[in-house]
Parts: structure tokens; sequence; C-alpha cells
């Protein structure tokens, strides 16, 4: 009978084997001293090539929220400023193109836009391009937002934001005579008068605070709240006694009309304004 000699095979004639073997195959396999991929220190190296560029990555994406955010507020007031000055037609064209000016820039400030961030703060704004006639008011304000960092030699994105609207001129059909009368503003919902369009009573400031805040010196709307449960966020005026739970509620908006003071009837002048 033959004698069967039996061998434990070594570990390293194992792999060469195993890689003949997937050779033969067309799959290679690199030898065990190749799996080492990571030497010492590879993972600090990589890191420190990684970590820039994540974080200028991030700091552009909150970069264009910033954007966003500045953009919104400009156009914003541009539109409040040309809505307001719109409804004055009795001013030449130069006094409403100044007017225009004046009153967005308050309303930049009445938001809380963040003029640092653009170039030259406040006075980093052109007007070129505005015009202002007898029928319209066009309106076109350019301005340059700066990076936190360059981006490929750049240091700033130009933005720019425009309004038209068509000036009220009212209708004077049958107004013959009555140029020299003295015009005053009214809603429907006020039994008085104004002197003024700028009377705190027809521009409301609105502002968001917190219930508990509100519920401190307001009191509940009659139109947005009545018997519902407010969130956690409610909407206050500087002039007014009442809390709301929309900011579009019909408490906080104004209807104005531009009318003869004769035909007020029996309104009495606003305190505010007209009680001199």
């Amino acid at each position: 009978m033959p004698w069967i000699i039996t061998r434990k095979e070594s570990k390293e004639f194992s792999l060469r084997h195993q890689n003949c073997k997937e050779k033969s195959y067309g799959i290679y396999f690199p030898p065990k001293a190749l799996f080492h991929a990571f030497l010492p220190g590879s993972l600090t190296v990589e890191a420190a090539l990684a970590l820039p560029v994540f974080l200028f990555a991030a700091i552009m994406i909150l970069f264009l929220f910033r954007i966003m955010q500045v953009q919104y507020i400009v156009g914003n007031s541009l539109d409040q400023a040309v809505a307001e000055i719109s409804l004055m037609g009795r001013i030449t064209e130069k006094q409403a193109e100044n007017l225009v000016k004046a009153s967005f820039y308050k309303e930049l400030l009445a938001q809380d836009c963040p003029v640092s961030e653009i170039a030259y703060g406040i006075a980093g704004f052109s007007w070129k391009g505005t015009s202002v006639d007898a029928d319209d008011i066009d309106t076109l304000v350019t301005y340059r937002i700066q990076f936190p960092l360059r981006f490929f030699g750049t240091k700033s994105i130009k933005l720019s934001d425009g309004c038209r609207m068509h000036r009220w001129r009212g209708d004077r059909s049958g107004l013959a005579g009555c140029e020299n009368g003295e015009w005053v503003y009214i809603t429907p919902a006020q039994s008085v008068y104004h002197l003024s369009r700028e009377c705190t009573h027809l521009r409301l400031s609105i502002t968001a605070v917190s219930v508990e805040r509100a519920k401190e010196s307001y009191n509940p709307c009659g139109h947005c709240v009545k018997r519902k449960k407010p969130g956690a966020i409610v909407y206050i005026t500087s002039t007014g006694i009442s809390y709301h739970m929309k900011v579009n509620c019909s408490g906080l908006k104004r209807t104005v009309y531009m009318v003869l003071k004769e035909k007020v009837g029996n309104k009495r002048p606003c305190s505010r304004c007209g009680g001199k």
C-alpha cells in the first residue's frame, strides 16, 4: 500500500497559489502587503486638504442665503417707496424722484437691511437709469455685495432691482373749479380724515413679537383672532391696540382715498395730523 504524505500548506504558498489561480480567470488580487493603503499620517494629510475646501463651500452656501436676504429687502423697500410716492399726484417729477429715494432709504432702515454687506454701505446704491415723468415712476437701483472670500479673483457681485408704477392722476372729470380746494385723506373704516399721507394712522409699522409679550399691552383682534388660539408669533403695530394672527389681516391694512375736504361729511379731523 503506497504511503500518502500530507503536509500543511504554508501561508506564503497559499497566497501565491491564490494569486495565480485568480489571475488565470482574469482577476488579479495584489499581494497582502499592498492592502495596507492607509499609511501612518495619511488621514491627517487628507483632512488637511479636504477641510479648507469644505469650509469654503459652506461659507459660500451661507453667503448665497445672505445675498437673497439683502436682495429681498432692497426690492421690497423699493416697491413700497415707489407705491407710496406714486399716490402723490400734485408734486413735480423732480420732487417725486427725491421723495422716492428718501422713502427707499427710510424703508431700508425700517426693515433692518444688512447694509454692511453692501459695498460702501448706504452710499453704495446707484440710481442710474431712474426716470420720472408726468405718468410713470421708473426706478432702477444697482449695488454690489462683497464676497467674504475671493471667488476666482472676484471681490463682489453686482445686483440690481427695479420698479415701475403709474402715477396716480385722479379722476378729474367734473372737478372744474375745485383746483383750489383742500384735499385730505380718508379710509372706509375710520371716522376721521387726515391732512397728511404720512400720518402714522395711515402708515402702519408692523412688528412680529411673541404672543406672551403682545398680551401684556394688546387685545386680540376681532377679525383674525376672535376665539382662535394664536400661535407663538403674532403681529402688532406701534399705534394699534390689538394683536393679529395673520399679517394680511384687514386690521393691518389701510385703503386710502384722497378727496376734497368738503366731501368728507361728518368725519372729524385726525388727532395726530389734523387736530391742530
